[in-house]
């Protein structure tokens, strides 16, 4: 009997564990469930101790049995002692950008390749602002797997480490939501994996690892509060259950920490609808962190959830004001993180303008990705431009004479 199982978030219907998004009951969203019993007679912090240095040394909190090992994971928690001081708290930064593609979502990448090597799924399709195109790609490199890519045209970085690692890449002359509209119709022609299709509720269980690992790091002791940039709002609400199941794993005995996101102001639908008190309404964005750039949040409902149950909040940060906290963060910690690092220190900045944060408290910053990709290799694959409809991908794909 598997530890695990899918259960609809609306109807909570349970199925058995199978590439599949979406109930087949009420065709709601279907997140993984797991058979407690079975995993607190299982873990404890000495078997967790005992494990690889990657996020398979929590296996038996993941949804997979095929794990897949290049590398993600145990990334560094390191003390910023002049920002610190300078803040008065005590704060720590979760370097995402340790990565092998220099990103968190390594993480999601490295779970959704083992589900699909568990289900024998051989070809990995993602939507990609840059870096899950990145990580998908080199995790499926490393398993032997096929890679496809949708990713916005027009943005320099997008597939430098895909095309690296041979993935077929398609710069659509449109937005990421489109990307993931052409996605989501490929996966009703495909027997593929898709990223925000049938693998979804798999993939996303990697970004829990984080907050597993900043319990461990801290000798699961939790912090006060955790910060980072959020854009669908999956990295937001999986450390809200990441920590609830450190306690619930018996791994921790403390309260949860409240936890802040932050969103770019030209990309802000979770912002808006979490200071407005109401449902999640799509946006066009309009931001230069493109990493962030998303109009409609698959879990942004879920993250306005995690930041009130928290006692946290979610806020919006000028673009204006992006880039220089971008900048303090390399001046005062010697960081160099993407935009999204500049966008969650702005979370933190208004926390402790407005008090929900005070002085002397421990914090968790969560850097999700590094400022730099690797540059000066030989590509060896190009970027193929398509209009966005999904004649001009099954044209390209060869489906079409």
């Amino acid at each position: 009997m598997s530890a695990y199982a899918l259960r609809c978030r609306v109807c909570e219907e349970v199925a058995a564990v199978e590439p599949a998004d979406s109930c087949v009951r009420c065709d709601g969203p279907n997140d993984v469930l797991y058979d407690w019993e079975r995993i607190q007679s299982r873990i404890s912090r000495t078997s967790v101790a005992r494990g690889p240095r990657s996020l398979w040394r929590y296996k038996e909190l993941l949804p997979a049995g095929a794990p897949i090992e290049f590398g993600a994971g145990s990334t560094p928690l390191v003390r910023a002692t002049r920002l610190s001081e300078l803040l008065g708290i005590d704060l720590r930064l979760k370097l995402e950008g340790a990565n092998p593609t220099h990103s968190f979502k390594d993480r999601l990448a490295t779970i959704a390749v083992a589900a699909a090597l568990d289900h024998g799924v051989t070809t990995l399709c993602c939507s990609s602002t840059g870096n899950l195109g990145d990580a998908v790609a080199a995790a499926a490199a490393a398993a032997g797997l096929e890679a496809i890519v949708l990713a916005p045209a027009g943005e320099a970085s997008i597939g430098t480490i895909a095309r690296a690692s041979a993935a077929r890449v398609f710069a659509v002359n449109g937005t990421y939501d489109d990307c993931r509209r052409l996605e989501l119709e490929l996966g009703r022609l495909f027997p593929w994996g898709f990223l925000a299709g049938n693998l979804h509720p798999y993939a996303t269980e990697g970004a829990k690892t984080i907050s597993f690992e900043i319990a461990e790091q801290l000798d699961w002791q939790l912090p006060d509060a955790v910060v980072c940039a959020t854009a669908s709002g999956t990295l937001f609400s999986k450390l809200a259950q990441g920590f609830a199941e450190t306690a619930h794993a018996g791994l921790t005995d403390g309260p949860s920490p409240r936890l802040y996101a932050a969103q770019a102001e030209g990309a802000s639908p979770i912002a808006r609808a979490y200071a407005d008190d109401r449902g999640i309404s799509r946006v066009t964005p309009h931001t230069h962190v493109h990493s962030l750039a998303v109009g409609d949040p698959s879990f942004g409902d879920l993250a306005i959830g995690a930041a009130r149950a928290s006692g946290g909040t979610i806020v919006a940060v000028p673009e204006a004001q992006i880039a220089a906290h971008t900048d303090m963060l390399a001046q005062l910690t010697g960081v160099f993180a993407d935009c999204a690092g500049g966008v969650a220190l702005g979370a933190l900045l208004e926390a402790l303008r407005t008090g929900h944060i005070a002085r002397g408290e421990q914090v968790v910053l969560v850097i999700s990705g590094a400022g730099l990709k690797p540059h000066g290799h030989v590509q060896r694959a190009e970027v193929c431009e398509v209009d966005p409809n999904i004649d001009a991908i099954l044209e390209q794909l060869g489906v079409f004479e």
